[in-house]
């Protein structure tokens, strides 16, 4: 028999938000953003996010659980307004546009991976079921609200904190101006979001829970720094790469990133691989041979070859601009899977007035996963039922 064009057969396990997947709001992931042909930067219209959140203010997002006893030990600082505090610094971020070099493929049509084929059973992925919106928006908000905010001081951090902010001092212009130009590869991008996101993100961790440099911090500090990994990927092509969150735990990786660029998954693909229900048995283990390839299938075995062989039950994929968040259960049997969030991406000096910028952020959404997947905060939500051993 011939294999299926499109070998995921999934339908939804559980009721979705209505207001997270109308159509007027998905919309706005399949349009080309402005930024990239290099337009001024604009506000996304009426306040609504990409999610479909409708949002009043830059900091008014969603209830959240009452504090239990522990949260009494974790009172917020008190702050003078003067000084940017590194939880204001986050949600006033954004990523620096780049600009798509000569050499990235255009019109790209995924080809057929034969090193993806495997033996039928071997990969035992089984439901793919949705982390919601206002579930992960809650629970970074929780995790934020809990932890003491830090003054910043720019001239002691500016090195560290390379995601440009509203009210932080921006990198050096002839810096962002060469690292900005001709990305053509999927390294390319590799390289901007080590250099910018995650570097700023794993540096945020340390500030926030008191990670100090010196003999005692850096024994911890080295397992919390983001890593190019791209040996973990068993595809050895230009739309691939991985970044890894090493773990103390021998054999174990705390966080796998999937980057693919911009020009070989489009925002339709992402939502279909994004989306929920039962997979049919077999059907990631025989990846067919048709051309083009099931874009959805092939990042699956994908994420469930390198989480299984790493050890790892955390992972996000992006390329770039939109993200998806999610984890693994311990059996590797049900993976959850964030909606899509979009990464404000303006020029680097551009004027950002925080009403064009999401809430959360997906720094901080970024900064909640690397937590939650390394067990700092005392977070008291995680998205998986199973519990976390990495």
């Amino acid at each position: 028999m011939a294999p299926r064009r499109f070998p995921l057969v999934r339908a939804p396990t559980e009721p979705l938000d209505p207001s997270t997947l109308d159509w007027k709001f998905r919309r706005q992931l399949i349009e080309r953003s402005d930024t990239a042909n290099g337009r001024p930067p604009r506000p996304l219209a009426d306040n609504y996010r990409s999610d479909g959140i409708v949002v009043k203010h830059g900091r008014d997002l969603a209830s959240v659980p009452e504090p239990s006893e522990a949260d009494d030990e974790s009172e917020v600082n008190d702050v003078e307004e003067d000084f940017e505090t590194l939880k204001h610094y986050l949600q006033d971020s954004w990523f620096p546009a780049f600009n798509v070099g000569p050499q990235a493929k255009q019109n790209f049509v995924w080809p057929y991976y034969p090193e993806l084929q495997v033996a039928p059973g071997t990969r035992k992925l089984r439901t793919i079921s949705r982390i919601m919106p206002y579930r992960i928006h809650g629970a970074a908000c929780e995790y934020l609200g809990r932890q003491k905010d830090k003054q910043l001081e720019e001239t002691k951090y500016s090195g560290n904190l390379t995601l440009p902010s509203i009210d932080f001092a921006k990198c050096d212009d002839k810096d962002m101006k060469m690292r900005m130009q001709d990305v053509n590869s999927v390294t390319d991008i590799t390289k901007l979001l080590i250099a910018f996101a995650f570097r700023t993100i794993a540096n945020c961790l340390h500030i926030l829970h008191d990670i100090s440099e010196g003999e005692d911090g850096d024994a911890l500090r080295k397992f919390l720094h983001f890593r190019h990994s791209s040996k973990m990927c068993p595809v050895k092509d230009n739309i691939f790469d991985v970044i890894s969150l090493p773990s103390p735990h021998p054999g174990r990786t705390s966080m796998i990133i999937l980057v693919i660029p911009p020009w070989a998954l489009n925002n339709m693909d992402f939502i279909s691989f994004i989306d929920t229900g039962a997979v049919t048995p077999g059907s990631l283990d025989g990846i067919p041979t048709a051309t083009p390839a099931s874009t959805s299938a092939v990042m699956w075995a994908l994420l469930w070859d390198i989480c299984s062989k790493q050890k790892c039950q955390y992972f996000a994929v992006t390329t770039y601009e939109f993200w998806a968040f999610g984890n693994f259960s311990a059996d590797m049997q049900t993976a959850y899977i964030s909606d899509l969030f979009r990464a404000p991406v303006y020029l680097h000096d551009a004027q950002v007035q925080q009403e064009m910028l999401p809430s959360p952020a997906v720094s901080e959404t970024l900064l909640f996963w690397m937590a939650a997947c390394v067990g700092a905060g005392g977070i008291l939500w995680t998205p998986c039922n199973s519990k976390i051993t990495s």
